[in-house]
Protein backbone atom coordinates (compact mmCIF):
# COMPACT_ATOMS: atom_id res chain seq x y z
CA UNK A 1 0.00 0.00 0.00
CA UNK A 2 1.50 3.34 -1.08
CA UNK A 3 1.83 6.08 1.56
CA UNK A 4 -0.73 8.89 1.64
CA UNK A 5 0.86 12.10 0.38
CA UNK A 6 0.23 15.54 1.83
CA UNK A 7 -0.98 17.65 -1.15
CA UNK A 8 0.86 20.75 0.08
CA UNK A 9 4.11 18.81 0.47
CA UNK A 10 3.66 17.29 -3.00
CA UNK A 11 3.04 20.70 -4.56
CA UNK A 12 6.10 22.18 -2.87
CA UNK A 13 8.25 19.26 -4.01
CA UNK A 14 7.11 19.74 -7.61
CA UNK A 15 7.87 23.47 -7.39
CA UNK A 16 11.36 22.91 -5.97
CA UNK A 17 12.30 20.28 -8.54
CA UNK A 18 10.87 22.37 -11.39
CA UNK A 19 12.75 25.43 -10.12
CA UNK A 20 16.04 23.53 -10.23
CA UNK A 21 15.35 22.16 -13.72
CA UNK A 22 14.46 25.65 -14.97
CA UNK A 23 17.52 27.16 -13.28
CA UNK A 24 19.88 24.70 -14.96
CA UNK A 25 18.20 24.26 -18.36
CA UNK A 26 15.91 27.28 -18.78
CA UNK A 27 12.13 27.17 -18.97
CA UNK A 28 11.74 25.83 -22.51
CA UNK A 29 14.24 23.00 -22.10
CA UNK A 30 13.00 21.98 -18.64
CA UNK A 31 11.44 18.54 -19.09
CA UNK A 32 8.16 17.66 -17.40
CA UNK A 33 9.07 13.97 -17.48
CA UNK A 34 12.36 14.77 -15.72
CA UNK A 35 10.50 16.87 -13.14
CA UNK A 36 8.04 14.05 -12.50
CA UNK A 37 10.85 11.53 -12.13
CA UNK A 38 12.94 13.64 -9.75
CA UNK A 39 9.93 14.75 -7.71
CA UNK A 40 8.73 11.12 -7.60
CA UNK A 41 5.16 12.06 -8.45
CA UNK A 42 2.72 10.91 -11.09
CA UNK A 43 1.56 12.99 -14.04
CA UNK A 44 -1.86 13.06 -12.39
CA UNK A 45 -0.41 14.55 -9.22
CA UNK A 46 1.32 17.28 -11.21
CA UNK A 47 -1.84 18.16 -13.15
CA UNK A 48 -3.83 18.15 -9.94
CA UNK A 49 -1.79 21.18 -8.84
CA UNK A 50 -0.89 22.82 -12.17
CA UNK A 51 -2.98 22.89 -15.33
CA UNK A 52 0.08 22.82 -17.59
CA UNK A 53 3.80 23.57 -17.79
CA UNK A 54 3.13 27.28 -18.23
CA UNK A 55 1.15 27.49 -14.99
CA UNK A 56 3.90 25.55 -13.22
CA UNK A 57 6.50 27.96 -14.60
CA UNK A 58 4.53 30.98 -13.40
CA UNK A 59 4.24 29.48 -9.92
CA UNK A 60 7.97 28.70 -9.78
CA UNK A 61 8.79 32.26 -10.78
CA UNK A 62 6.42 34.00 -8.36
CA UNK A 63 6.71 31.71 -5.34
CA UNK A 64 10.38 30.78 -5.47
CA UNK A 65 12.51 32.91 -7.80
CA UNK A 66 10.90 36.30 -7.18
CA UNK A 67 10.44 35.69 -3.47
CA UNK A 68 14.08 34.66 -3.01
CA UNK A 69 15.29 37.76 -4.85
CA UNK A 70 12.95 40.15 -3.02
CA UNK A 71 13.79 38.57 0.34
CA UNK A 72 17.50 39.21 -0.29
CA UNK A 73 16.75 42.89 -0.98
CA UNK A 74 14.40 43.20 2.00
CA UNK A 75 17.20 42.11 4.28
CA UNK A 76 19.67 44.57 2.76
CA UNK A 77 17.26 47.50 2.80
CA UNK A 78 16.18 46.88 6.39
CA UNK A 79 19.67 47.81 7.61
CA UNK A 80 20.08 51.10 9.46
CA UNK A 81 22.64 52.16 6.85
CA UNK A 82 20.93 51.23 3.58
CA UNK A 83 23.97 51.91 1.40
CA UNK A 84 26.14 49.59 3.47
CA UNK A 85 23.28 47.07 3.47
CA UNK A 86 23.23 46.98 -0.34
CA UNK A 87 27.02 46.65 -0.53
CA UNK A 88 27.07 43.85 2.03
CA UNK A 89 24.32 42.06 0.12
CA UNK A 90 26.39 42.21 -3.07
CA UNK A 91 29.41 40.83 -1.21
CA UNK A 92 27.37 38.05 0.44
CA UNK A 93 25.75 37.14 -2.88
CA UNK A 94 29.19 36.76 -4.46
CA UNK A 95 30.51 34.68 -1.55
CA UNK A 96 27.52 32.34 -1.69
CA UNK A 97 27.67 31.79 -5.49
CA UNK A 98 28.95 28.36 -6.45
CA UNK A 99 30.64 27.80 -9.81
CA UNK A 100 27.39 26.18 -10.97
CA UNK A 101 25.41 29.27 -9.88
CA UNK A 102 27.74 31.45 -11.94
CA UNK A 103 27.34 29.16 -14.99
CA UNK A 104 23.55 28.95 -14.68
CA UNK A 105 23.05 32.62 -13.86
CA UNK A 106 20.30 34.30 -11.89
CA UNK A 107 17.03 32.43 -12.56
CA UNK A 108 14.99 35.65 -12.55
CA UNK A 109 17.31 37.14 -15.16
CA UNK A 110 17.36 33.92 -17.18
CA UNK A 111 13.56 33.72 -17.34
CA UNK A 112 13.35 37.41 -18.23
CA UNK A 113 15.84 36.99 -21.08
CA UNK A 114 14.33 33.76 -22.35
CA UNK A 115 10.60 34.32 -22.00
CA UNK A 116 9.63 38.00 -21.62
CA UNK A 117 9.59 38.59 -25.39
CA UNK A 118 7.49 35.52 -26.19
CA UNK A 119 5.12 35.04 -23.23
CA UNK A 120 2.93 37.82 -21.83
CA UNK A 121 2.59 36.09 -18.46
CA UNK A 122 6.32 35.86 -17.89
CA UNK A 123 6.80 39.39 -19.22
CA UNK A 124 4.32 40.76 -16.69
CA UNK A 125 5.78 38.68 -13.86
CA UNK A 126 9.37 39.71 -14.49
CA UNK A 127 8.58 43.39 -14.98
CA UNK A 128 6.34 43.41 -11.92
CA UNK A 129 9.16 41.88 -9.85
CA UNK A 130 11.65 44.48 -11.10
CA UNK A 131 9.16 47.24 -10.26
CA UNK A 132 8.61 45.85 -6.75
CA UNK A 133 12.37 45.65 -6.25
CA UNK A 134 12.83 49.23 -7.48
CA UNK A 135 10.05 50.53 -5.20
CA UNK A 136 11.67 48.87 -2.19
CA UNK A 137 15.00 50.50 -3.02
CA UNK A 138 13.36 53.86 -3.71
CA UNK A 139 11.54 53.83 -0.36
CA UNK A 140 14.77 52.93 1.45
CA UNK A 141 16.64 55.74 -0.30
CA UNK A 142 13.88 58.21 0.58
CA UNK A 143 14.17 57.21 4.25
CA UNK A 144 17.93 57.61 4.08
CA UNK A 145 17.53 60.98 2.40
CA UNK A 146 15.29 62.18 5.23
CA UNK A 147 17.99 61.05 7.68
CA UNK A 148 20.66 62.94 5.74
CA UNK A 149 22.53 59.74 4.80
CA UNK A 150 22.40 60.23 1.02
CA UNK A 151 23.22 63.24 -1.11
CA UNK A 152 20.53 65.87 -1.42
CA UNK A 153 18.96 66.21 -4.84
CA UNK A 154 19.17 62.50 -5.64
CA UNK A 155 16.25 61.29 -7.77
CA UNK A 156 15.43 58.23 -5.66
CA UNK A 157 13.11 56.63 -8.23
CA UNK A 158 15.63 56.96 -11.06
CA UNK A 159 18.49 55.78 -8.84
CA UNK A 160 16.51 52.74 -7.69
CA UNK A 161 15.70 51.76 -11.27
CA UNK A 162 19.38 52.14 -12.21
CA UNK A 163 20.47 49.91 -9.31
CA UNK A 164 17.97 47.21 -10.37
CA UNK A 165 19.18 47.47 -13.97
CA UNK A 166 22.80 47.28 -12.80
CA UNK A 167 22.14 44.21 -10.69
CA UNK A 168 20.36 42.44 -13.57
CA UNK A 169 23.09 43.45 -16.02
CA UNK A 170 25.65 41.90 -13.70
CA UNK A 171 23.60 38.69 -13.70
CA UNK A 172 23.68 38.60 -17.52
CA UNK A 173 27.43 39.20 -17.71
CA UNK A 174 28.08 36.68 -14.94
CA UNK A 175 26.31 33.97 -16.92
CA UNK A 176 27.95 34.95 -20.22
CA UNK A 177 31.47 35.13 -18.79
CA UNK A 178 31.24 32.26 -16.29
CA UNK A 179 33.95 34.17 -14.49
CA UNK A 180 34.11 34.79 -10.76
CA UNK A 181 36.66 37.55 -11.38
CA UNK A 182 34.22 39.35 -13.70
CA UNK A 183 31.46 38.99 -11.10
CA UNK A 184 33.75 40.47 -8.45
CA UNK A 185 34.70 43.46 -10.60
CA UNK A 186 31.07 44.19 -11.52
CA UNK A 187 29.89 43.95 -7.93
CA UNK A 188 32.74 46.23 -6.86
CA UNK A 189 31.69 48.75 -9.50
CA UNK A 190 28.06 48.73 -8.42
CA UNK A 191 29.05 48.96 -4.75
CA UNK A 192 31.28 51.94 -5.60
CA UNK A 193 28.34 53.65 -7.32
CA UNK A 194 26.11 52.99 -4.31
CA UNK A 195 28.66 54.41 -1.86
CA UNK A 196 28.96 57.55 -4.01
CA UNK A 197 25.33 58.27 -3.15
CA UNK A 198 26.39 58.89 0.43
CA UNK A 199 26.06 62.43 1.78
Amino acid sequence: MSPVRDPDVTRQKILEVAAEEMRVHGYKAASLSEILSKAEVSKGALYHHFANKQELGYAVFEELYAEECLSRWRGALAQEDVLDGICHMLSDFEDQCSDEDIACGCPVNTISQEMAAVDDGFQKQTFNMYQRQARMIEEALLRSSEQGLVKSGIDCEQTALFIVAGFQGIASMMKASRSRETLHKLHAGLADYVQHLRA
